[in-house]
């Protein structure tokens, strides 16, 4: 998760995306949705808006900057602030979110 309304990623955080990147290598087969949200209490409507497409931003960046990814494989998504999506907790709605989808779609 993200720190709070921050969207710059950490050397803990930046571990997982290199796991996203090396994914994208050995799946030639696939592009990556990344899709951003922020916690629901922490701002208004508009702002988390804009922070959750700063997240998604932030990790197409890095695995396009850092890890050589072509920016063709990759869609960012956003959502804005959200309830809880995990365990109750808002710090995991800070986040940015990976999913594979095939070429085709």
């Amino acid at each position: 998760s993200f720190i709070i309304d921050r969207s710059s990623i950490t050397d803990i955080q930046m571990k997982n995306v290199a796991e996203v990147a090396k994914y994208i290598e050995e799946h030639p087969d696939v592009n990556i949705v990344i899709t951003g949200y922020a916690d629901v209490k922490t701002a208004y409507p508009e702002y988390n808006m804009k922070l959750s497409k700063r997240r998604a931003e932030s990790v197409r960046d890095a695995l396009v900057k850092k890890f050589k990814v072509d920016p063709s494989r990759l869609r960012i998504d956003y959502k804005g602030g959200v309830d809880n999506m995990y365990y109750d907790d808002p710090r995991l709605s800070r986040a940015a979110i990976t999913r594979a989808v095939s070429v085709v779609e």
